[in-house]
């Protein structure tokens, strides 16, 4: 788990959520993301992104927040503060 404030002064946690061996993949969540994900997660916005990057825990936060950039909302919470001036 990491923690990490964007350049918006939003702070996210960042972790990984992968199925257990004994676990079926998720059926409810689309195909890509069934062998896990990378979550962001601040108190304004939930994002996923696959696949898990290779080195994500020793990334810089302007790594951490170029992928967040690039990760798919998850449809929860509200929109980041820079999803509202889009």
């Amino acid at each position: 788990m990491r923690h990490f404030i964007d350049s918006t002064g939003v702070q996210w946690t960042v972790f990984e959520v992968k199925r257990g061996e004994t676990q079926e993949k998720w059926s409810y969540l689309p195909d890509e993301f069934g062998d896990g994900w990378l979550c962001f997660d601040s108190r304004f916005s939930k994002r996923r992104l696959t696949t898990v990057p290779n080195g994500w825990r020793d990334a810089s936060d302007e790594e951490l927040e170029r992928m967040m950039r690039t990760a798919r909302p998850s449809g929860k919470g509200k929109p980041a503060e820079d999803e509202l001036r889009s």
